[in-house]
């Protein structure tokens, strides 16, 4: 089983959480034991959009500069490499980078971010198929990377966690073609499977120090959780954040395939017990009850999926959901969205995109009805 560290820490000062990670390395040999002197190593961030880190969506910068810093005290070099949703260029990556907090750390520590927006191919062998796919060249120039994810429920997947932050390898718009190609849940999570172990991070890092609960990734709650998770096993990792949160890991899309796949998802717990950091109130908002029969139910609500909904008020018409839908079954009538819901494959790139959290996931009455969440 692979080993997963887990240490407490309560609130983002930039020290306590340097200590946290180190303390999270060291507990799996130390940092030094995979980066050397005059390596590169890129840091993958989970950076949805351009959102304030005080919105908890994304990976808090102090997360990101302990990363930066140790690697630097490693001999390496460290940069900062993500393809955030929607358009992919300069302007708006360096936009994102900075309403993430991404800026002022690189400069508090001298840590680079990437605005090379070049891509490489990358073939895929899997035991389903063999195939190419395009990822960021940056990301795959560097000698190693660690995956720095974020803890947060997610309208699509369920869980967002190290497994999905690596579908930011790819560019941009590019990943729309992901989300038409398999709008099928199970068959995203397979693609999404597919793309981290072609990319194959070194180590993973998880932010729970505060969580997104509710509609996320981007329009859910913060919720107060005080972990850092690290691990060279991402789904171990991901597991491990489950466990905490009490999300039933055969509901969980990721989670299940992989096991369905003969991935491994155990895992060897070192740092804090897990029964000291449980969170038994975390709104997971797609989870059965307990007690139901579950694969007939389960069955029955994942086929009755979630639909987007637009809260009118909050809406500015910006066209932001318009504009990046992969399905494109989005209409502007009087400066708000419309959907064709007939077209629509409940990707819910709308409701991740939407910067003002105009957009939700509305559950159809069968869920309603079973699900345990709020």
């Amino acid at each position: 089983m692979s080993k997963v560290a887990i240490v407490k820490c309560n609130d983002y000062q930039d020290d306590k959480v340097y200590k946290t990670v180190k303390e999270c390395f060291d507990l799996l040999g130390g940092l030094n034991k995979f980066v050397k002197k005059g390596m590169k190593v890129a840091i993958k961030p989970n950076l949805l959009m351009a959102k304030s880190p005080d919105g908890h969506a994304t990976t808090h910068p102090s997360i990101i500069a302990a990363i930066g810093r140790l690697i630097i005290e490693c001999g390496g070099t460290p940069l900062v490499v993500e393809s955030p949703g929607g358009p992919y260029f300069v302007t708006y990556l360096k936009a994102t980078y900075k309403a993430c907090g991404m800026t002022a750390m690189s400069k508090k520590y001298n840590i680079p971010l990437n605005t090379d927006l070049s891509t490489i191919p990358k073939i895929i062998k899997t035991e389903r198929n063999t195939r190419k796919i395009t990822v960021l060249k940056p990301l795959l120039d560097c000698d190693l990377i660690i995956n720095a994810s974020k803890m947060k429920t997610h309208a699509m997947m369920i869980f967002t966690g190290a497994i999905k932050n690596m579908f930011g390898a790819i560019a941009g718009t590019e990943k729309a073609t992901y989300h038409i190609n398999a709008s099928d849940y199970d068959k995203f999570a397979n693609e999404l499977i597919d793309i981290f172990q072609t990319v194959v991070p070194t180590l993973n890092v998880m932010d729970g120090i505060i969580g997104m609960e509710g509609e996320g990734p981007a329009a859910g709650n913060p919720k107060q959780v005080g972990v850092i998770l690290a691990s060279t096993n991402g789904f171990s990792l991901d597991s491990v954040a489950h466990d905490i949160l009490l999300i039933d890991k055969e509901q969980s899309y990721i989670l299940k395939n992989a096991k369905l796949r003969g991935i491994s998802i155990d895992y060897d717990l070192i740092g804090s017990k897990l029964d000291e950091v449980i969170i038994n109130d975390f709104n997971i908002p797609y989870q059965l009850k307990k007690g139901l029969t579950k694969n007939l139910f389960w069955k029955i609500t994942s086929n009755s999926k979630s639909k987007p909904v637009v809260i009118k008020d909050k809406c500015v018409g910006c066209e932001i959901c318009k504009n990046n839908c992969p399905a494109e079954c989005i209409v502007m009538v009087d400066k708000k969205p419309v959907f064709d819901y007939d077209a629509c494959i409940r990707c819910f790139c709308c409701q991740e995109l939407c910067p003002k959290s105009a957009i939700i996931a509305k559950k159809p009455f069968i869920h309603k009805l079973l699900s345990g969440g709020r």
